[in-house]
């Protein structure tokens, strides 16, 4: 009965990853649709690194698990805030329509980094092993990042050729980024300069999530140690 119970988790995760991983897929693979001038590199680098999300979603979460139960559920509470932040600061771009989004992106990234540190340091706070904390972290990196591409796309396809996305992408410096590449199309400058953010920031959100796990692994730990 233990057994099943502790199953639940893991199995819910795993079937919720590889569905976020189908999506973001999807929304890639529209984006070449849309844009057929896309390259064809980036549209397959963007693909390669959401198919090794889909590995690492059908292979990990019961493998977490069985390490220690409090990896998945810390995991999920702290990468489904994370996402929150990311889906909300992309959604409040549409809407509030700032003329420099660069204070919106340091709040942002700031705020994400310190939920990535706090899921390490309660995983090793509870754990004692900064090695759970970093998986912890990583895998929060791991939620919040499906989440923002999802995001991303989703809200860039729906607002697509309007005057809103217009001012967006003014606001993040896109022209004149555009004007410096020397390319002469814009659409698909902004298609492939998308499909490298998909494919740098599931890279380096992982990798980030590594360096800031072993932080907060040792904050944690180090406070379960004084605290015994």
């Amino acid at each position: 009965m233990q057994s099943t119970a502790s199953s639940v988790l893991p199995n819910y995760l795993q079937k919720s990853l590889l569905f976020g991983v189908v999506a973001a897929l999807a929304l890639v693979i529209a984006g070449r649709l849309f844009v057929p001038a896309t390259s064809v590199i980036s549209t397959v680098a963007a693909s390669a690194i959401l198919l090794a999300y889909g590995g690492m979603a059908a292979l990990c979460p019961l493998r977490l698990s069985r390490r220690h139960p409090d990896i998945l559920h810390w995991a999920v509470i702290f990468g489904l805030l994370a996402g929150a932040v990311f889906a909300g600061e992309i959604i409040l771009e549409y809407l509030l329509l700032p003329a420099d989004n660069t204070r919106y992106g340091v709040v942002e990234f700031g705020t994400v980094f310190a939920l990535y540190i706090a899921s390490a340091f309660v995983s090793a706070l509870r754990s004692r092993r900064i090695q759970d904390a970093v998986l912890t972290s990583v895998a929060s990196a791991f939620i919040a990042s499906l989440v923002w591409v999802i995001t991303l796309l989703a809200v860039f396809y729906a607002f697509r050729g309007s005057a809103r996305q217009a001012l967006v992408l003014r606001a993040e410096g896109d022209y004149e980024d555009f004007a410096r590449s020397g390319m002469s199309d814009f659409n698909v400058f902004i298609m492939e300069d998308f499909m490298g953010a998909v494919f740098f920031h599931l890279l380096l959100g992982l990798l980030a999530a590594v360096l800031l796990g072993v932080l907060g692994g040792v904050m944690g730990k180090a406070i379960a140690w004084f605290r015994k």
